[in-house]
C-alpha cells in the first residue's frame, strides 16, 4: 500500500515571507493592544540573549533543543522588532511638538515651509499640502526638523506651483474627526499621507519659487507641466493620474466611474505601469551578458530607470513595491539567480515597513500587495486549465487579461467591499478592452513627455494617439458606469466571513498539491459550521431595538432597525449647496449596513435641517412609505421631495395624532401629534411626534415641538407621554423642553442632536436646566459623535463603535 505523509508548508523556499508574517504579526500586535514601548524593547532584548545563548549551547553540544530554542528566539527577534519599529513610528506621528499645535484649534500662527502638492476641494477652491520648516505660535518660532506635513485651504492659488517656499499667515483648522459608524475617516486619511495640521491661509507673507533640479518634486512638477501641454483640457487630468499617479485634479465623480468600471487600478500607478518601462530593458539583458562589466552596467541602468521613475510619480507604495519586485527580479535575470516571485513579493513588503510600518494600514499598501499574491498564487492554476493551443493563439492574451481581472476582483472582494462597499461587474470587458493597449499608451506618453521638453510640437503629435485613446476610454467609463447593472453594493463582511474566503483562495491556488487543497477545504467548511453556529446562537437570543442618532450637524435623523429587521429612518438631516446629510452620512451607513430598503421614512417637518437628505434617498433607496405632518410648506426642498417621490411611486402620506404607523407587529410605532388643528402656522409646532413602544421601554421623538405643541401633548396625553428615552424637541432650543411637558415625560435618557458651532445659541441655558432637574441623562450629538442605543423591552443601553 502507497503510504502517504502529511503535507508541510516549504518556508525554506520562502524565507521572506516568514519574516515578513512575523515583521506584520509586530505590527499589528502593538495596533491592537498598544504595549507599553519599554515592554516591546524588553521583548526583543530578552529574545536576543536566549538566541546568543541558545548559539553558543549549539556550537558547544549536539542537541535538537537548543537549535529549535534559537530558532524560537530567532522568531520572537523578527516580532519584537516590528512592535519596536511601530512604537517609533507612533512617536514620530505623535511627536509632542505636533500633539502641541493640534491642541491649538483656531489660533493665528505664521508658517514656513515648501508646496509639495497643489489640488482643488469639492468647491473648486485650491488646497495645498505643505511641507513644514518653522511655524510662528504665539512668540514662540519653533524651528522642525522631523517631518510635518500641513493640508493648506486657501481663497486663491498666488501663481503658486510646486516646490515654492512661503510664509503666511494662517489659522489653525482642527481636522474632523469621524463623526458617525459608516463615515470617511478624514482624520486617518490624511494621518496616512503623513499631514496633521490643517490650516486656513489668511495672509501671505512671501512666496518664493524654486528653481533647484536637485529634489524629486521639481522634476515631478515639471512632469506635470509636459502632461498639460500634451493633453488638451479633457484628458490631461486623466493622463497625469495614468502616468504619474498623480490623482488631485479628478473630481469625485470620475474616480467613482472608474471604480464602478473596474479601471481605478490603472490609476494607482503599479506593477503594470513599472512592467511598461522595463519591458525595453529586459529585451536588451542577453546584450549585457555578453560585455565586459555588462551585468553591472545593466544593473546601474536598471536602478536609474526605477528609482527615476519611482521619484515622478512620489514614491507611492505601489510603485515602490512594484520597483523593488521589479529590480530584484531584474537583478536575477542579469546574474543567472533563481527568483521566487512569491518570495520577491515580501521582500518589497519587508521594506516598505521596515521604512514605515503604518503603511500597513494604508488601503494603497493593502490593495497592492493583496492583488500581486492572489495573481501568483491562483493564476498558475487557472492558466493550466486552459488548453495549449488557445493559450499560444492571439485570442490568448486578451483572455488571460479576462482571467486575471476576474482573479483579482474575486481575491479582493472583501477588502473592495470594506472600503468601497461597491464590486463592479464589468471588470474583465473594461480591462480587456483597454489594458492591452496600455503597453503601448505608457511608454509612447513618457517618450513623448521627454521630447516634448526640447520640441513640443514634435511632442504634441507623438502623443497624439494617446489622447485619442484615453478620451475613448474615458467615454467608455462614463458610459458603463451610468448601467445600473454594471456594479453592484455590498455590505460589510463579517470576520469569520473574510477567513472562509481566505481559505477559499488557498483552496483554489492548491488545487494542484492534492495534500493541501483538502485541508484549505476542511478549513472552509469549518468556518461556513461556524458562522452557522452563531446565527443559530442568536436566533435563540432575545430580538433588539437598534437606534442609531446620526450627528448630520445642526439638524436631526435616526435610524431604527426593529426586532423583526423592519428599517425605520425619523428625518433625513440638513441640506446646504454643498452638502446634504443623505449623501453624506445616511445612505453610507445604509451601504454598510447592507441596507437596500427602507420600510418608511417619516419626516417630522419640512424644515431643511429635518428633510436635507430625502431627495438623495429617494433616488439611490428603495423607500416603502414616507410619512409627513401634512403642513403646507412653500420650499423647493419641499416640492422637489413630493414630486420626486411621486415620480417613483412612493406614497406619502400625512398623519396626525391617534393614527398607528403598520411598521412591525412587535412593536408599536402612535402617532401623538399633530393633532391636526390650526392653532399656529409654524411648521414646528406641527411636528410629527412618535411614541414609540418596544416591550417595557418606551421612546418619544418630538420632533422640532415647541412649547406650544408641548403644552397640547401635556392636555391630550398628561402621563401617557412617560417615556424612558427622549428625542429632545428642536435642538435644546429656549422655547422647548418645559417643565410642564418634562415632568410628564420624565425620561430616564434624552439626546440632543445639534452642531458644537451653531448660530442658533443652541442648546439654550433653561432647556438644559429644565433637562437635568428632570433627572434625565444627556446626550448630545455635538459631543458624542453618531449614537447607538439597543432595546431588549426591558432596558436601553449604549453601544461603542
Amino acid at each position: 500500500m502507497e503510504s502517504r505523509t502529511a503535507y508541510t508548508f516549504p518556508f525554506s523556499r520562502y524565507p521572506a515571507v516568514r519574516i515578513a508574517l512575523l515583521l506584520i504579526a509586530g505590527i499589528v500586535g502593538v495596533q491592537l493592544y498598544q504595549p507599553h514601548p519599554f515592554l516591546s524593547i524588553l521583548v526583543v532584548g530578552i529574545a536576543v540573549l536566549i538566541y546568543a545563548f541558545a548559539e553558543w549551547k549549539v556550537s558547544r553540544q549536539i542537541s535538537l533543543a537548543w537549535p529549535r530554542l534559537a530558532t524560537c528566539s530567532f522568531l520572537l527577534i523578527i516580532i519584537g522588532f516590528g512592535m519596536v519599529r511601530a512604537h517609533i513610528q507612533q512617536y514620530i506621528n505623535h511627536s509632542p511638538l505636533k500633539e502641541l499645535i493640534t491642541v491649538s484649534p483656531w489660533e493665528e500662527v505664521v508658517v514656513t515651509g515648501e508646496i509639495t502638492t497643489i489640488s482643488s476641494t469639492s468647491s473648486g477652491k485650491p488646497r495645498w499640502e505643505f511641507q513644514l520648516t518653522s511655524i510662528l505660535l504665539d512668540t514662540l518660532e519653533v524651528k522642525i526638523n522631523e517631518p510635518l506635513k500641513a493640508r493648506i485651504l486657501t481663497d486663491s492659488n498666488y501663481n503658486a506651483t510646486i516646490g515654492d517656499h512661503s510664509r503666511f499667515l494662517a489659522t489653525i483648522i482642527p481636522i474632523g474627526e469621524k463623526r458617525n459608524p459608516a463615515d470617511f475617516d478624514y482624520q486617518a486619511y490624511l494621518a496616512s499621507r503623513g499631514i496633521h495640521l490643517q490650516l486656513r491661509l489668511d495672509s501671505l507673507i512671501s512666496l518664493q519659487p524654486n528653481h533647484s533640479r536637485n529634489r524629486w518634486v521639481w522634476w515631478r512638477e515639471k512632469a506635470l507641466q509636459l502632461a498639460d501641454q500634451n493633453f488638451n483640457q479633457q484628458t490631461a487630468a486623466l493622463a497625469k493620474a495614468l502616468l504619474l499617479g498623480y490623482k488631485q485634479e479628478l473630481d469625485g465623480e470620475s474616480k467613482t466611474a472608474f471604480a464602478r468600471a473596474g479601471l481605478s487600478h490603472i490609476m494607482a500607478v503599479s506593477g503594470l505601469h513599472v512592467g511598461f518601462i522595463i519591458a525595453p530593458f529586459w529585451l536588451l539583458i542577453p546584450y549585457f551578458w555578453t560585455r565586459t562589466y555588462g551585468k553591472l552596467i545593466g544593473l546601474v541602468i536598471l536602478i536609474t530607470i526605477l528609482v527615476s521613475y519611482a521619484g515622478i510619480t512620489g514614491f507611492s507604495p505601489s510603485v515602490t513595491r512594484a520597483s523593488v519586485m521589479a529590480g530584484f527580479i531584474t537583478y536575477g535575470k542579469l546574474f543567472h539567480k533563481v527568483n521566487n516571485s512569491i518570495n520577491l513579493t515580501a521582500a518589497a513588503a519587508i521594506i516598505l515597513l521596515i521604512v514605515n510600518p503604518h503603511q500597513l494600514f494604508q488601503i494603497g499598501f493593502q490593495l497592492s500587495f493583496s492583488a500581486v499574491l492572489i495573481i501568483l498564487l491562483m493564476l498558475p492554476v487557472l492558466q493550466t486549465t486552459l488548453p495549449y493551443w488557445l493559450r499560444t493563439h492571439w485570442l490568448g492574451k486578451p483572455l488571460m487579461v479576462i482571467i486575471v481581472s476576474v482573479v483579482v476582483q474575486f481575491g479582493l472582494y472583501p477588502l473592495q467591499v470594506y472600503y468601497f462597499g461597491e464590486v463592479s461587474l464589468v471588470s474583465p470587458l473594461a480591462n480587456a478592452l483597454f489594458v492591452p493597449f496600455l503597453g503601448i499608451v505608457v511608454p509612447l506618453s513618457l517618450i513623448a513627455l521627454i521630447v516634448s521638453s526640447l520640441f513640443p510640437i514634435l511632442g504634441f503629435i507623438l502623443n497624439y494617439p494617446s489622447m485619442i485613446f484615453l478620451q475613448a476610454m474615458a467615454d467608455f467609463v462614463a458610459l458603463v458606469s451610468a448601467w445600473k447593472w454594471a456594479w453592484f453594493n455590498a455590505s460589510l463582511p463579517h470576520l469569520l466571513f473574510v477567513v472562509f474566503w481566505l481559505f477559499l483562495v488557498f483552496f483554489i491556488s492548491s488545487l494542484r498539491i492534492a495534500a493541501l487543497r483538502w485541508k484549505m477545504l476542511i478549513g472552509a467548511l469549518t468556518v461556513v459550521c461556524t458562522m452557522q453556529f452563531i446565527s443559530l446562537v442568536k436566533s435563540f437570543q432575545p430580538a433588539k431595538l437598534t437606534i442609531t442618532f446620526f450627528d448630520v450637524g445642526q439638524g436631526d435623523s435616526a435610524l431604527l432597525k426593529t426586532p423583526s429587521g423592519k428599517h425605520v429612518l425619523i428625518d433625513a438631516g440638513v441640506w446646504s449647496p454643498t452638502y446634504n446629510s443623505g449623501k453624506s452620512v445616511i445612505i453610507p451607513h445604509l451601504r454598510e449596513s447592507g441596507i437596500s430598503n427602507l420600510d418608511a421614512v417619516v419626516l417630522s417637518h419640512p424644515h431643511s435641517d429635518h428633510i436635507g437628505g430625502i431627495l438623495d434617498l429617494i433616488s439611490e433607496v428603495s423607500i416603502d412609505t414616507i410619512y409627513n405632518s401634512g403642513h403646507a410648506y412653500d420650499s423647493n426642498l419641499y416640492h422637489t421631495y413630493i414630486n420626486l417621490a411621486e415620480g417613483k411611486n412612493i406614497p406619502v402620506k400625512a398623519v396626525q395624532s391617534g393614527d398607528l404607523l403598520p411598521i412591525d407587529p412587535a412593536m408599536l410605532f402612535l402617532v401623538l401629534g399633530p393633532d391636526g388643528t390650526t392653532y399656529n402656522e409654524d411648521p414646528n409646532q406641527h411636528s410629527v411626534v412618535l411614541n414609540i413602544i418596544y416591550g417595557k421601554t418606551e421612546i418619544l421623538f418630538a420632533g422640532d415641538a415647541g412649547e406650544a405643541q408641548e403644552q397640547r401633548l401635556v392636555k391630550n396625553y398628561g402621563h401617557l407621554l412617560n417615556a424612558d428615552l427622549l428625542k429632545v424637541g428642536h435642538h435644546g432650543s429656549k422655547t422647548s423642553s418645559g417643565h410642564p411637558f418634562l415632568s410628564r415625560v420624565t425620561p430616564r435618557l434624552s439626546v440632543i442632536s445639534l452642531a458644537e458651532r451653531n448660530r442658533f445659541g443652541h442648546p439654550h441655558r433653561q432647556s438644559i436646566s429644565n433637562l437635568k432637574q428632570s433627572g434625565t441623562k444627556l446626550l448630545f450629538t455635538s459631543r458624542e459623535r453618531g449614537i447607538i442605543l439597543t432595546s431588549d423591552g426591558s432596558t436601553i443601553e449604549r453601544v461603542k463603535w
